[in-house]
């Protein structure tokens, strides 16, 4: 058990992790108290080696987000969406080399998203234990039990790395990887990068005045929460503001109509509510964000999309790979759109481009082209169907 409290003890294993050019990594962060993500420890593994970090003792982390977010140390995470945020937040840079050993997985199985446990027990037959999700990680002294925990977090993805590369390799399955984890780190930066009340809860239902009066106050419940580094729904609920942009109150009493917002913590708000809501609505409509269009959907797209399903999931099926890794039925559905609606024209759809479109974009074409024939060859069989060629 090794858990570092000094800036230079720390100094000292950033540079150990770039000689050595590969790491495990880690965190635990507690999430539910504040605007972003508290972070409570920090996991490495290196070949023969674990440790952890203690960010409350060690305050300047600097060099271990710039080596992050370079290209010249391979990062191994599993299920790293926030361990990718931090990164973000600290740099305002993506991660330059990583790995996601539980999407590694789904790229070489129908096993996606494997916990940490089932993963090394599938890959290495090692029997882990479940991360410790009933742990106080901001409480300190932290006990051993809390540090072994959490280097076991961290001790085995370096083994299940070279397992799958070897595996990858074999199947001709390395660049469908290397793909998916910048699409992974990609997703993740768009939806940091993009306006944060198009993530409200049905927002595509409200016109452009009420999505004025929406931005308005997701800006100002934001700057408020991050003030108090509290998170955004301690100051107003998401419903609550979406409620808030479609009645557009002018005063306490008509606000206080709306059920919920007769809260004492909201009643405080009351007035600061009511202006955001009459700037925004006051504004110039020209100010106003466009009504969000949703891609237009004919009967038979459903009927389609879905014998496409069936086929992409046999496909997935038969060459072994999971099928939530490769495609999803809004993914199905922009193949359809793409293909009968708009001619084939403009921009690919996700399932026709790169790896995908090797893997499964011929078979969905000639699907949807009435080139094959569907019938069932054994229905004991993990992929059951067959597909034949039309005369």
């Amino acid at each position: 058990m090794s858990l570092i409290t000094s800036q230079s003890k720390f100094n000292a294993l950033c540079k150990s992790i770039r000689e050595t050019g590969i790491v495990a990594f880690d965190t635990e962060f507690v999430a539910e108290s504040y605007y972003r993500p508290r972070l409570c420890l920090l996991q490495f593994h290196l070949p023969g080696h674990s440790c952890c970090v203690d960010p409350f003792e060690v305050r300047d982390l600097t060099e271990w987000w710039d080596i992050m977010s370079d290209d010249e140390t391979t990062i191994v995470i599993h299920g790293g969406r926030e361990e990718v945020r931090f990164c973000y937040f600290a740099t305002q840079k993506p991660p330059g080399k990583l790995v996601d050993v539980q999407i590694s997985e789904g790229v070489l199985s129908r096993g996606f998203p494997l916990s940490h446990t089932n993963l090394v027990q599938r890959v290495l037959n090692e029997r882990v234990h479940g991360r410790e999700t009933r742990s106080n990680w901001e409480k300190r002294p932290l006990v051993a039990e809390q540090i072994e925990y959490a280097e076991d977090d961290v001790r085995h993805l370096l083994d299940v790395w070279a397992d799958q590369q070897r595996r990858l390799k074999k199947l001709g399955r390395t660049e469908w990887a290397a793909a998916e984890f910048q699409r992974f780190i990609n997703d993740i930066i768009a939806d940091e990068e993009r306006p944060g009340y198009l993530r409200l809860p049905s927002i595509g239902k409200l016109k452009p005045r009420e999505l004025a009066v929406a931005r308005d106050l997701w800006n100002w419940r934001d700057q408020k929460a991050c003030a108090l580094d509290k998170p955004p729904r301690f100051i107003l609920r998401d419903d609550l503001l979406i409620e808030m942009a479609k009645r557009c109150p002018k005063n306490v009493r008509e606000l206080s109509m709306t059920r919920g917002m007769d809260r004492r913590d909201y009643q405080r708000l009351a007035d600061e509510i009511i202006d955001v809501v009459k700037q925004a609505v006051s504004s110039p409509e020209s100010d106003w964000p466009s009504r969000l269009e949703g891609p237009k959907r004919a009967s038979q797209d459903d009927v389609l999309s879905r014998i496409l399903g069936l086929a992409l999931a046999n496909r997935c099926s038969e060459m072994g790979i999971s099928m939530s890794i490769v495609g999803t039925t809004a993914d199905l559905q922009d193949v359809v759109r793409w293909y009968v609606h708009e001619k084939q024209e403009g921009p690919k759809p996700k399932l026709l481009q790169g790896w995908r479109g090797e893997f499964c974009g011929q078979l969905l074409a000639q699907v949807l082209n009435g080139e094959v024939i569907i019938r069932v060859v054994n229905p004991h069989s993990d992929d059951p169907l067959g597909f034949e060629t039309s005369s």
